[in-house]
């Protein structure tokens, strides 16, 4: 969701598509049994060696469940998202936006919340390990955000990426994010003040233009009041192919649950697979 020296247009899919995950605070939308695929997979700029001082992407998904279109839990929806880096001599600040259209049950559709970042360049510490930080700021857009009266909401991280083979890379990125909401309770909710995520990212280039990426993320919250909220799981799996220099088309699949918490009691647990909130995406990139 980086940085070795390739000099074929694969290679440098490679680099792109093990980029920083993140979910860019497109994981937001879980509030309910079904949660969009496109969050966990996250796309990323230019690779720093390149010199170019504007990249980015643009990328269209469409993300269905299983469910039968007159089922209650019936999901689909179709996405338009990108993102726009502007680099300078001390790192990279972008810029991340998008929205979605859903087609069943009210046809709602929201923008999601734009993510301004500031991100350092690429520290290397030893021949196979590299880091980044990276600094920003979600605003509300989304329809969630401006139910909730979210004002904004500051994220720190960090990208610790290891490159054991030319072909095989894995990443592990820390994160916390404050959510400054103008009231501590929505209705009978307390929302949720603090998030800490832990992402770790596998990326395996197994043909000349065709990868496999698998993503997972560990989240932890605590509500206004100082309540811890039920740990909670994202875990995605995604087959590309780049069947042009700049375009990837992926097909993926996503799904989210909770774990157990003793304050809150027994939840639905680890499930590769959900029936009730597992999607599946396909979705077409093309790198700027």
């Amino acid at each position: 969701m980086k940085s070795t020296e390739k000099i074929h247009v694969v290679s440098t899919l490679c680099q792109n598509k093990f980029g920083i995950v993140a979910c860019m605070g497109l994981l937001a939308f879980i509030f309910s049994s079904i949660m969009p695929a496109y969050a966990v997979i996250e796309y990323d700029v230019k690779p720093d060696k390149e010199v170019k001082k504007w990249s980015g992407y643009v990328s269209a998904g469409y993300t269905r469940n299983v469910y039968g279109a007159e089922s209650y839990h019936a999901y689909e929806a179709y996405n338009l998202d990108g993102r726009v880096s502007y680099r300078t001599d001390w790192g990279n600040l972008m810029l991340t936006v998008g929205g979605e259209k859903e087609t069943l049950h009210g046809k709602e559709s929201s923008f999601y919340d734009p993510f301004v970042e500031y991100r350092t360049h690429a520290y290397r510490l030893s021949d196979t390990v590299t880091v980044k930080g990276s600094a920003g700021v979600y605003l509300p857009a989304s329809r969630y955000s401006k139910r909730d009266n979210l004002q904004y909401a500051p994220r720190v991280a960090a990208y610790i990426f290891w490159s054991p083979l030319d072909k095989l890379r894995f990443y592990l990125s820390p994160r916390y994010r404050y959510n400054a909401y103008q009231y501590q309770t929505a209705g009978e909710r307390v929302l949720i003040e603090h998030k800490f995520d832990t992402l770790v990212d596998a990326f395996w280039m197994f043909n000349s233009n065709l990868y496999l990426e698998v993503n997972g993320r560990y989240r932890m919250s605590k509500n206004y009041y100082g309540k811890r909220m039920d740990d909670s799981f994202t875990f995605a799996q995604e087959l590309g192919w780049q069947f042009n220099e700049d375009w990837v088309l992926a097909l993926g699949h996503n799904n989210s649950g909770g774990f157990y918490h003793p304050e809150i009691g027994p939840s639905e647990g680890f499930d590769i697979y959900n029936k009730k909130s597992s999607t599946f995406y396909l979705s077409v990139t093309k790198y700027l």
